[in-house]
């Protein structure tokens, strides 16, 4: 599952690459130099008032935008995201922390799966889940296709 999902992720990148003018033979140094190089710990998060401890940013694209995009989120201890889904698969990375990740549409702390820094959670398009921070503050990096949005449960 991993290998056509990447496959898919490289062409189009490739095809949005050729659509914006460049080629997808070899970089020349021209290009190279267009290249730019993002710190992630250094970003700036905007706090989303609806659910506190939760910040987010978009580093690349946007959800109500075709395409691409990766946003950074983050959670402070004891933060909690409710039961939610998007129309698009979602690649979660996790960067720091232990992000704890559940499935349904209404938030159960015993369905909790904890993933730790170093791992990534692919969320299938329309599928509920939830989110917390149990045990510490949590970064984390997802990536998807827009356009895109979130569909929340009531609780």
């Amino acid at each position: 599952m991993i290998k056509p999902l990447l496959r898919t992720l490289c062409a189009a990148a490739l095809v949005t690459g050729a659509a914006a003018g460049s080629s997808a033979s070899i970089a020349t140094a021209q290009e190279a130099a267009a290249i730019e190089m993002i710190e992630l710990d250094k970003l700036t998060h905007t706090p989303i008032p609806a659910f506190p401890g939760v910040a987010s940013i978009f580093i690349v694209g946007a959800f109500d935008r075709a395409g691409l995009y990766a946003a950074q989120g983050e959670m402070k201890q004891g933060a909690v995201f409710p039961p939610h889904s998007h129309p698009d698969m979602r690649l979660s990375i996790v960067t720091s922390g232990t992000m704890y990740l559940g499935f349904g549409e209404t938030f159960d702390p015993a369905k909790l799966v904890a993933y730790p820094v170093g791992t990534m959670a692919i969320t299938p398009a329309n599928t509920p889940h939830f989110m917390s921070s149990l045990d510490g503050d949590v970064t984390v990096l997802e990536i998807g296709a827009g356009p895109s949005g979130a569909s929340f449960f009531e609780q």
